[in-house]
C-alpha cells in the first residue's frame, strides 16, 4: 500500500471523527487535543490534513510549515482563526461545517428569549438565596409578540421558523434576500428602520464585518419600541454594549441577552454583565452534544472525501487551479468578477436573479464564469464576507437568487463576449465585457449603451439626457472639489435621447459630492464604482 494520509486533530473533537477517519485503511490519525504551537509546527510538516476548532490559529507560519498540507477543516462555522488568503495561495482547501450548529444556535436564541420574557435567571437566583418573590418576577408571553430577525441566513431562518411556531409575528431585514425568498421562509420582509420600530424582540444573525460592527447603537436603539429587548447569539460587536447599557439604565430597553461579546471573556469593566436585566452565557451557541458530534462527523467525512477522491463540499476558499487551467481561463474569471462587481454597484435593491451569457472559444466555461460573476456580485452585496468561486453559487441559492447560464456559439459584433444581466426589485441592469487585442479587458456595453471603458479603479457612471453642457457641468463640479478626471467614455442610443458617461477618476468621491452630482438637472442616475 502507498504511504498513508496523515490527519492531525489539534483540538478536542467528538470520538466519531476519529472513528470515521480510521475506518479508511489509507488514513493515519494523529489526535493531539491542546497541542502546543511548537509541536504543531513540527507535526504539521508531515500532515496531509489539519482539523481544528476555534482555538488553533492556522496562520501563515503554520500553513508554510505544512509542506504536505492539502486541507484544513474547521469543526464549526467561523474561520476567523484560519488565514484563508495564505491557504488559497498555497493551494490548501479550507472547509467548515456550516450546518452542524444551526439548530443548536437557533435553539439557544429562543432559550434566551424565553429567559428574558420570564426573568428566569433572576427568579432562579432568588429561590436559591431563600426568597419567595412571586410578584417580583411577573413576566410576559412570547406568543403574539413581534420578533425582528436581522439576517435570514441558515440560523436566522431557523429562528424565524421556531418563533413562528410559538405564535410570534416574525418580521425580518436582510437586504441580500429577495422579498419572495423571505416570504417563503414564512416571514414578512421590512426595512431596517421598520424592524426596529415594530419589534418587541430584535435578534441578530449576521456576520461581523466592518459594515455590521456596531449595527445596533444608540441611534438604532432610539428608533426601537420602548420596553423592547435585544438578543445577540451571532458575533460580538454587532451590538454597541455601552449604548445598550445606557438604554437599559434609562428604561428604553427592558432587557438584553448575550452569548457573544465585544471582548471575550467580558472584563470587569463591562457595564452589561453585572446588570439584573441582562442575561449572559459564555458563548454557548454551538455547545451541545449533538452539535459537537454533527460538526465532527461533517469535517471528518469532508477530509476523507477530499483526500481520497478530490471531492469538495462546504469549501470556504478557492482550491488551486492548475497552471494550464489558470492560463486558459484566469483572465476571463477576473473580467467576469469585475463585471459582477460593476453591476452590483450600479443596481438598486437586493438581487433576485443573474444571467451569465458567454460566446467565444472557451470550452465548458459556464460553471467557472457563473461562479466568478457571483463572486463579484455577492462580494459587494455581502461586503466583508468571504465570497469566492467555490461558495458563490451556494450563497446565491441560500439567498433565493436565481442563476442562469447561457453558452452561445457566437455573439453579435464580438467573437469573445461575456454579458451579465442582473434583476432586482427595482429593475434590470446589464453589462458586457470582452478583450481588445486578445488581452486587454474592456467594458463594451452598459444596458443599451455601447462604450469602451477599462474596468479598473474609480469610475463615475452617469445616465443623463443627451443635451449640450452635461459633461461640462459634471466636470466643473468635480473640479470645484479637486477631483481629477483621468479619462472619459461616452455612449448614447440616438441623438437627443439618453446618454451614458463613464469618467475614470484618480480618487473616490465623497457622499456629499455624489449628492451634488445627482442634483444636476437632467441626470437620471449617478453611481461611483470601484474595481
Amino acid at each position: 500500500m502507498s504511504e498513508k494520509f496523515r490527519v492531525l486533530i489539534s483540538e478536542p473533537l467528538s470520538p466519531r471523527a476519529e472513528d470515521i477517519l480510521l475506518a479508511a485503511e489509507e488514513v493515519e490519525v494523529v489526535n493531539k487535543p491542546g497541542i502546543g504551537r511548537e509541536e504543531l509546527l513540527e507535526i504539521v510538516k508531515e500532515s496531509d490534513a489539519l482539523i481544528v476548532r476555534s482555538a488553533t490559529k492556522v496562520d501563515e507560519e503554520i500553513l508554510a510549515a505544512g509542506d504536505r498540507l492539502k486541507v484544513v477543516a474547521r469543526a464549526g462555522i467561523g474561520v476567523d482563526n484560519i488565514d484563508l488568503e495564505c491557504a488559497s495561495l498555497r493551494g490548501i482547501l479550507v472547509v467548515n461545517a456550516p450546518d452542524g450548529n444551526i439548530i443548536t444556535t437557533a435553539e439557544h436564541t429562543i432559550a434566551l428569549m424565553f429567559a428574558l420574557a420570564r426573568k428566569i435567571p433572576s427568579a432562579v437566583r432568588s429561590v436559591k438565596e431563600g426568597r419567595w418573590e412571586r410578584s417580583k418576577f411577573v413576566g410576559s408571553e412570547l406568543s403574539s409578540k413581534v420578533l425582528g430577525v436581522v439576517g435570514l441566513g441558515r440560523v436566522g431562518s431557523t429562528v424565524a421558523r421556531l418563533a413562528g411556531s410559538l405564535g410570534m409575528n416574525v418580521i425580518a431585514y436582510d437586504p441580500f434576500i429577495s422579498d419572495e425568498a423571505a416570504e417563503k421562509r414564512g416571514v414578512k420582509p421590512v426595512s431596517f428602520d421598520e424592524l426596529l420600530a415594530r419589534s418587541d424582540y430584535v435578534t441578530l444573525h449576521v456576520p461581523k464585518t466592518p459594515e455590521t460592527a456596531g449595527l445596533i447603537g444608540a441611534k438604532e436603539i432610539a428608533k426601537m419600541r420602548p420596553g423592547s429587548r435585544i438578543v445577540n447569539c451571532a458575533r460580538g460587536g454587532l451590538l454597541d454594549e455601552a449604548a445598550a447599557a445606557q438604554a437599559l439604565e434609562s428604561g428604553r430597553l427592558a432587557g438584553v441577552a448575550l452569548d457573544v461579546y465585544e471582548i471575550e471573556p467580558p472584563g470587569e469593566e463591562s457595564r452589561l454583565v453585572e446588570r439584573e436585566d441582562v442575561i449572559c452565557t459564555p458563548h454557548l451557541g454551538a455547545s451541545t452534544e449533538e452539535a459537537q458530534e454533527n460538526v465532527a462527523i461533517s469535517v471528518a467525512g469532508q477530509v476523507l472525501d477530499y483526500l481520497r477522491k478530490g471531492s469538495v463540499k462546504n469549501a470556504v476558499n478557492l482550491p488551486a487551479l492548475s497552471a494550464e487551467d489558470l492560463e486558459r481561463i484566469g483572465p476571463y474569471l477576473d473580467l467576469t468578477e469585475r463585471l459582477g462587481s460593476f453591476l452590483a454597484q450600479l443596481a438598486e435593491g437586493g438581487p433576485q436573479s443573474i444571467e451569465v451569457t458567454y460566446g467565444g472559444p472557451l470550452e465548458n466555461p459556464m460553471g467557472p464564469l457563473s461562479a466568478a460573476a457571483l463572486k463579484g456580485l455577492l462580494g459587494h452585496f455581502l461586503s466583508g464576507a468571504r465570497v469566492n468561486l467555490v461558495n458563490g453559487l451556494l450563497l446565491a441559492k441560500e439567498r433565493g437568487i436565481e442563476v442562469a447560464a447561457t453558452l452561445r456559439s457566437e455573439m453579435p459584433v464580438y467573437t469573445d463576449l461575456i454579458e451579465l444581466k442582473l434583476r432586482t426589485a427595482k429593475g434590470e441592469r446589464s453589462v458586457a465585457g470582452t478583450f481588445i487585442h486578445n488581452e486587454e479587458p474592456r467594458i463594451v456595453r452598459i444596458d443599451q449603451f455601447s462604450v469602451d471603458a477599462v474596468p479598473e479603479g474609480y469610475m463615475l457612471v452617469i445616465t443623463n439626457d443627451d443635451r449640450p453642457g452635461m459633461i461640462g457641468s459634471i466636470g466643473t463640479l468635480l473640479g470645484k472639489h479637486r477631483i481629477n478626471i483621468a479619462g472619459m467614455q461616452l455612449g448614447r442610443t440616438r441623438k437627443n435621447d439618453k446618454a451614458v458617461a463613464i469618467l475614470a477618476l484618480d480618487d473616490s468621491i465623497p457622499d456629499e459630492v455624489m449628492e451634488e452630482i445627482r442634483a444636476i438637472p437632467n441626470i437620471f442616475d449617478a453611481n461611483l464604482v470601484h474595481l
